[in-house]
């Protein structure tokens, strides 16, 4: 009987394992780190929560558009680790922000760094893009 239970919560651990491995996502296969770039606008949208801080951002474009930005940083924790506050950016704010734009999607970024609208700069780098770069 013991094997028998042994071997189910063995089972139960390798795919439970497997799962959480097969559901994260590759920052290469998303964003392109040789298309760094500035986006500037006004946020319309907070998500401060995991996996990853989110703030959509309205940004004209050189035709006068109005396009929506989707730009996701890291975590929560990592985030508040680097100084940001759940209410460090807020709906309304003009900020300014530098990151990899998406492959496929134009309007996705992931941010490497935010200046926000009384000067300062935060950033959202982890330690393997220091590395890298």
């Amino acid at each position: 009987m013991n094997a028998k239970i042994a071997a189910a919560v063995l089972f139960l651990s390798a795919t439970g394992f497997a799962n959480h491995v097969i559901a994260h996502h590759s920052y290469a296969a998303e964003f392109d780190r040789n298309a760094p770039m500035t986006i500037e606008g006004i946020v319309t949208e907070v998500w401060f929560r995991s996996p990853h801080v989110r703030y959509y951002v309205n940004v004209t474009d050189g035709d006068g558009k109005q396009v929506l930005w989707d730009t996701r940083g890291l975590t929560p924790t990592k985030l508040v680790r680097q100084g940001w506050m759940k209410d460090t950016i807020k709906v309304g704010d003009r900020i300014k922000m530098y990151g990899h734009i998406g492959h496929t999607n134009k309007t996705i970024m992931s941010i490497i760094d935010v200046t926000l609208p009384d000067g300062r700069v935060l950033t959202s780098r982890s330690v393997a893009y220091d590395i890298k770069n």
